[in-house]
């Protein structure tokens, strides 16, 4: 075989290999498309998620306990009281404290260590709530965020049983 027909041999190899590597490529690209993973899918569709009024976050809290997730996966409850109490615990840590909402923020303080903050808040499905800290760039914009995952915790009503893994409201 002169050298010629040896570069050509090599080069239909190589082609032939990045081929089989593109399709092994694309075929993972789609597979992830539509078996993504529970939280891909939880957040795949965020059109008319809109932030929640002061009012709104009044009448759905008030006086209800709450289950609660952050991002790292800990887990927390809260007993939100009708009269502006909140008694929060998170494994062995319980802090009472107050809450308070204004016309966009949900805000919470417990005595020393000082903890607490305010969030904005969205419903993302019929029992699932998103709450972004209000110091954070998310939550200063006009709407929620349309990328997921840059939420500060998430919530239901203890009272029925979560629906965090629903697809949001649109």
């Amino acid at each position: 075989m002169d050298t010629p027909s040896i570069a050509r041999s090599i080069a239909r190899s190589i082609a032939r290999s990045i081929a089989r590597s593109l399709a092994i490529v694309c075929a993972a690209i789609v597979c992830a498309m539509n078996f993504g993973s529970p939280s891909s899918h939880a957040e795949d569709n965020r059109a008319g998620i809109a932030w929640l009024t002061g009012d709104t976050i009044r009448a759905t809290f008030a006086g209800q306990p709450v289950g609660g997730l952050y991002p790292n996966g800990r887990l927390w409850t809260e007993a939100i009281g009708a009269d502006s109490t909140t008694d929060y615990r998170e494994g062995d840590k319980r802090w009472r404290g107050e809450w308070w909402v204004t016309d966009r923020e949900f805000c919470f303080a417990y005595p020393p260590p000082g903890l607490g903050g305010c969030f904005r808040v969205t419903r993302v499905s019929a029992n699932c709530f998103e709450l972004y800290d209000f110091s954070s760039p998310a939550a200063k914009a006009e709407e929620p965020p349309h990328l997921a995952d840059l939420w500060n915790g998430r919530m239901w009503l203890s009272t029925q049983p979560t629906t965090c893994e629903d697809r949001p409201n649109s």
